[in-house]
């Protein structure tokens, strides 16, 4: 099954109109401040319908986005239209891709990272990320926190979002925790009602890794990463609990070739 096929697009940003996009943008710009200097060039791996893109380019970055599903960058494309904005939406594969081009910093946001359930997909985005870096670059993402993730474990929940007066979406999720793989299965059923009737409906199902600290540090040594840190999302200076679902993970592009590359 694909996921954010076209119907689960169409309904992606009515969705998620309560997420404060702006406050993530915020966060950013609090990391690059703090964590590096003069950042102005950004590719956003996994960009989707260019939430943070938009916003990031409107603050003066320039910003390329990539992401595999075209309904999505269909999205995007249209959006920056709308502003007046130039983006360049580039359609492919986060986790192998090479567009002959550095940039000051690598996002990654809204658990674009733990759609990475293979360890072959998780080298891959750490090593696509690294070949796009200028030397002590930052790579910035969030993702799913393991002890977290079976500290408080995922469940059934249903969220409902009016369009307008007439005219509603009905999202049902149902998450199945595998603990031996570090994945969550989460099933969608999205149903689109209008005066009371169901017009459509749209399964998706995704399945999602929860990560830990140790494995992420591993993959980022191996691709030439460097002063890796961890904390929850949108707070920097704090430590990590085991109620903190989402993490951030900030690490600089090594500015000479790491060791284990050479092998």
């Amino acid at each position: 099954m694909k996921v954010f096929d076209k119907n689960y697009a169409m309904v992606y940003d009515s969705l998620y109109k309560d997420k404060d996009y702006e406050k993530e943008c915020n966060f950013i710009e609090t990391i690059f401040t703090k964590r590096s200097e003069n950042i102005r060039t950004i590719l956003d791996l996994g960009c989707g319908t260019g939430g943070h893109a938009l916003i990031l380019a409107k603050r003066g970055y320039e910003v390329v986005g990539i992401d595999r599903a075209k309904d999505m960058l269909k999205i995007a494309n249209l959006k920056a239209k709308q502003e007046n904005f130039t983006i360049k939406f580039i359609h492919g594969d986060i986790t192998d891709i090479d567009l002959q081009m550095k940039f000051d910093a690598v996002i990654s946001m809204f658990a674009v990272m733990s759609y990475q359930t293979t360890n072959a997909a998780l080298a891959g985005i750490c090593s696509v990320a690294k070949k796009h870096l200028v030397p002590g670059g930052l790579f910035i993402f969030d993702c799913w926190y393991g002890p977290a993730v079976l500290s408080e474990k995922p469940g059934v929940c249903i969220k409902e979002v009016k369009l307008n007066g007439t005219e509603k979406i009905v999202r049902f999720t149902e998450p199945i925790l595998n603990t031996l793989t570090h994945t969550v299965e989460t099933r969608f059923k999205i149903w689109n009602i209008r005066n009371g009737h169901l017009i459509s409906e749209t399964k998706e199902s995704h399945l999602m890794r929860f990560l830990y600290p140790l494995e992420i540090k591993y993959f980022l040594e191996v691709a030439g990463f460097n002063k890796i840190e961890f904390c929850p999302f949108l707070e920097l200076e704090r430590q990590l609990s085991n109620k903190d679902w989402n993490m951030t993970v900030i690490a600089k592009a090594s500015r000479r070739r790491n060791a284990r590359q050479k092998l």
